[in-house]
């Protein structure tokens, strides 16, 4: 008998797992060949107890033979049950079902029910069996869908509310449907289904808790509370009235990571050694899972090979040795602070492979050395691997988010949480057409408060006022300038310790601006997390590296990549009707794209009276035509191009002035070019800068595939003809508006 203070809730962690379950049915149990869970039934009520459990309970998969033997040494606080897996007659979808307070007689007709949900219900209903239908959304075998979720609203009256399993968005949207229901959307569902409910009042549903502990480590941590009660008996008779409701933690990917190390800790000590594993990953599972201390001599041999290490400026070996000396230390208040701390120095080993790998990378693709490619490639994936567990539970974990989305589309639940959309992209600090762009979406999204966040990976020099609010930085272990691109910095994001932030971020949506290291790691995120991606394409690489690189196989190398790249995304938007036609022959999908459309500030970009002296204050241009180009200024912009033909214009009309507003790799040369000329070179302008001289200007220079199209009136073109220059007629729709601004049209 339980005796406890008045007003004091009773607790019992309801789904708990012992070395006595069937045969695996979690995806983990079943990769790794390995038993449902090795705990001990002794060990499972000892943690119970030791995290504030008041009663203790066993629900293995198909069997109560764990149950029962802890019930005979402890009566008077066991609760026996089973995690029955039943299946939909109809089609073979497999669901769980848990069932208390049973005995021998009860668990054999449980077992001979259960290939027919129906019938077990219907069983449970006649002898008025305690029961919660564990994590109802989770698809056990894959067949599980929004009609299979109706019939188990309607054929059973308690639900779990917390599976610590499963992730919080899960659990939180499952209760919020539960919650939620009308007596008159159950009645609909009933006839929907032609099913029986449970019994009155069916639409109100009882909730209970449990860890889903299969390795110890968690139990007691998620659990189903009730008022006071002094009995196993009347706390069941709680559970079968819906007296009862849940609370605790839910799985997030790491916490399910250590579940999947220790079971298999668990396997290969029940086997009787660590079937070869390195000796480190023993020390590190000894540490964790079993509260082994290090003798003196391995603490000795630790720090002779720290010191060793430090001296050599091996920081591999050391941060290993730290990892020890953490785990060794046990200044841990709680299962979560030691994940963290392990969770951190693993990021930082992974890192550190990662670091290692893309530095003698860059050297090795400079030096066209593939044979030493391939050898860091094999020296990376140790850090790989261990990383690897930490990727597979985050996409288990969103494995079923299509369901999910279905779920909240059919019980009307869009507007539990507004859309989150996450945007990836390798520039914002730089001047370009993409860093512009992003900027003003995310101080637009501000403004109008949704929730959209720009990612990228910037030093910290530039993080700059003028950045979007929420902008996520992502922690980055390497940086490189990308060839023939000096100005243009790459950042490589760490792959752990982002994919935490983006998790805590939990996007519904992920844009990507750059197939960089950075857009790289919004598709990853994208996939583990199973968002929708979509992919902007505002660069052609393939063919700006045409213009600058004397080197064919480098274009095509770049045009594989970005046609792979954007293949992978969900959709993908283009600028205009014409690229999205030029794409579809390069091979990427048509049926995934559609048009990026942009709109134009007309308040920014409005004609001023002062915008005339912008030119005599900042170029000392006081009279003459002025012609004007802002953009970077690079070889693949054709801006060769523009100076043969500035230099034939010059010839003719020496007041005809060129300015070239913008900074790049190609400013030194077209000085070089344009030298004795009226030329003007501003340097990089700041965007406030830019409607001015578009305002002062008689013809703006606009390039587009090698071209110069002329954005002023008549919309006349200068474009090379073999080895002439000839001067066309209308080309797209460039005409001026009333305002003084410019239209763009199909070309733009």
């Amino acid at each position: 008998m339980i005796v406890k203070p008045v007003g004091t809730e009773i607790k019992a962690d309801l789904h708990v797992h012992s070395r006595y379950s069937e045969a695996p049915t979690e995806w983990f149990m079943e990769r790794f060949q390995v038993a449902e869970s090795y705990s001990a039934p002794l060990l499972i009520y000892r943690k119970a107890k030791k995290a504030g459990m008041d009663f203790v309970a066993i629900t293995d998969h198909n069997s109560i033979s764990g149950a029962l033997l802890l019930k005979e040494s402890h009566p008077l606080d066991v609760i026996v049950g089973v995690e029955a897996t039943a299946a939909f007659p109809e089609d073979g979808c497999h669901v769980h079902l848990l069932v208390y307070g049973i005995g021998e007689q009860e668990f054999n007709e449980v077992q001979k029910l259960r290939k027919d949900i129906y019938e077990l219900r219907d069983y449970v209903r006649e002898k008025r069996l305690a029961h919660s239908v564990a994590h109802a959304t989770y698809s056990v075998n894959g067949r599980l869908t929004v009609d299979h979720i109706e019939k188990l609203i309607v054929l059973f009256d308690v639900f779990e509310g917390i599976n610590g399993g499963r992730s919080k968005a899960d659990n939180n949207l499952w209760t919020h449907i539960l919650q939620g229901l009308s007596a008159e959307h159950f009645e609909m569902l009933c006839r929907k289904h032609r099913l029986q409910p449970y019994g009155p009042e069916s639409w109100v549903k009882g909730f209970t808790g449990g860890s889903d502990d299969h390795g110890g480590i968690f139990i007691g941590r998620t659990f189903t509370v009730t008022r006071p009660v002094p009995t196993v008996e009347a706390f069941v008779a709680n559970l079968r009235n819906k007296r009862t409701h849940a609370e605790g933690k839910c799985n997030d990917y790491r916490t399910l990571a250590l579940t999947v190390y220790k079971v298999v800790h668990d396997y290969s000590t029940h086997r009787g050694g660590s079937g070869g594993s390195p000796d480190f990953i023993d020390r590190v599972s000894d540490l964790m899972f079993e509260g082994k201390r290090l003798g003196f001599f391995q603490k000795l041999q630790i720090r002779k090979l720290k010191a060793l290490s430090r001296r050599k400026g091996d920081k591999l070996r050391v941060m290993f040795c730290e990892l020890l000396d953490k785990l060794h230390e046990r200044k841990f208040a709680s299962v979560d602070d030691m994940l963290d701390a392990v969770y951190g120095q693993i990021t930082l080993i992974s890192d550190e492979f990662a670091k290692r790998f893309f530095r003698s990378l860059t050297g090795d693709l400079a030096n066209i050395d593939f044979l030493s490619v391939f050898h860091n490639i094999a020296a990376l994936l140790p850090g790989i691997l261990i990383s690897l567990p930490f990727m597979v539970t985050l996409k288990h974990l969103n494995r079923g988010k299509s369901l999910s989305e279905a779920l909240k589309g059919r019980f009307d639940c869009q507007g539990q949480s507004g859309r989150r959309i996450l945007w990836f992209t390798d520039t914002l600090a730089d001047l370009n057409g993409v860093s512009v762009t992003l900027k003003e979406i995310g101080w637009l999204s501000h403004a109008r408060m949704t929730d959209l966040k720009i990612v990228t990976a910037m030093a910290p020099e530039d993080l700059t006022p003028d950045l979007p609010p929420h902008t996520v930085n992502l922690p980055f272990v390497h940086q490189f300038n990308l060839p023939y691109y000096e100005s243009y910095v790459l950042r490589l994001p760490s792959l752990l310790g982002s994919l935490k932030q983006m998790y805590a971020l939990a996007p519904d949506r992920i844009f990507i601006s750059t197939p960089g290291p950075v857009g790289l790691m919004g598709l990853i995120v994208a996939r583990l997390l199973q968002v929708p991606c979509i992919g902007v394409y505002h660069t052609d690489f393939a063919l700006q590296s045409k213009e600058i690189v004397d080197d064919a196989s480098v274009a095509r190398m770049l045009e594989s990549y970005t046609r792979w790249f954007y293949n992978q995304m969900d959709e993908i938007r283009v600028p205009t009707a014409v690229y999205r036609d030029m794409l579809e022959q390069r091979g990427l999908a048509a049926s995934k794209m559609k048009i990026f459309r942009r709109g134009i500030d007309s308040a920014f970009f409005s004609p001023r009276p002062s915008d005339g002296r912008v030119l005599e204050e900042r170029c000392g241009i006081h009279e003459g035509i002025s012609l004007l180009y802002a953009g970077r200024v690079s070889r693949d912009k054709g801006l060769e191009f523009l100076a043969r033909v500035y230099l034939r214009l010059y010839e003719e009309r020496s007041d005809l002035n060129l300015v070239i507003a913008g900074d790049g790799p190609y400013l030194d040369e077209m000085r070089r070019m344009l030298s004795g000329t009226k030329a003007v070179f501003t340097g990089r302008v700041g965007q406030e800068t830019i409607p001015a001289l578009y305002g002062a200007s008689e013809l703006f220079l606009f390039q587009r595939y090698g071209h110069f199209w002329q954005s002023g009136a008549g919309s006349a073109v200068v474009r090379p003809a073999g080895n002439r220059l000839e001067h066309g007629g209308a080309a797209g729709d460039h005409r001026p508006r009333k305002d003084g601004l410019y239209r763009r049209g199909g070309l733009s």
